[in-house]
């Protein structure tokens, strides 16, 4: 009898074993389970990555595609805008959807608390345009010359007289807000017509 009790006290280590196996397998199970959710935390990583450098290559994209567009637009645009500045000689060039116009500025005077501009505008088409109107946009400009557009004012006015065919066109438009000691340009733009006279 006494020499089976020692085989008994043999089992209890087994018991230990195989707990202590468990354990480790567990272990590794969460493991190998921490080691799977670090490799898809770093997949997401590299995915982020990816779309953010796609991102900025497309807002890279837009941001020129919106450059060659507003160049594009200025360009086509700029030809149906006169600048006109106080004392400078010539004068600019408008393209109308008849045709060409040209316009100077002639005369500045003192109005109430603005100015009183003279435009004289070249019809050198051989029509007579009727019902002419124009935006003008005023205001003043820094010491560099550059206008000041913010501050600049604006409105539509539409000349009473005709634009005879062949011949310059003198007409009068009140600038509000800005006395001639301070005028420093006169854009004029947006020029349209409502109908024309033909001569047979």
């Amino acid at each position: 009898m006494p020499l089976i009790a020692p085989a008994r006290g043999l089992q209890k280590p087994t018991g230990d074993i195989a707990r202590l196996g468990i354990a480790l397998v567990v272990i590794g199970i969460i493991g190998i389970q921490g080691c799977d959710k670090d490799s898809r935390v770093e997949t997401l990583q590299r995915q982020f990555q990816d779309l953010d450098k796609n991102v900025k290559s497309l807002k890279e994209e837009v941001e020129t595609l919106k450059s060659s567009s507003s160049v594009d637009r200025f360009e086509r645009n700029a030809e149906g805008i006169a600048y006109l500045t106080p004392g400078s000689n010539g004068y600019s060039i408008i393209r109308t959807e008849l045709g060409p116009l040209t316009v100077s500025l002639d005369d500045i005077k003192p109005y109430a608390n603005g100015s009183r501009v003279t435009l004289r505008f070249g019809n050198p088409m051989n029509v007579n345009l009727d019902d002419v109107s124009a935006t003008l946009d005023w205001g003043t400009v820094d010491n560099k010359g550059v206008p000041q557009n913010e501050d600049a004012k604006s409105k539509e006015i539409t000349f009473s007289k005709s634009f005879r065919p062949g011949s310059w066109n003198s007409v009068d438009a009140i600038l509000e807000g800005v006395p001639p000691t301070s005028l420093g340009f006169v854009r004029v733009h947006d020029v349209t017509n409502k109908g024309i006279h033909l001569y047979k």
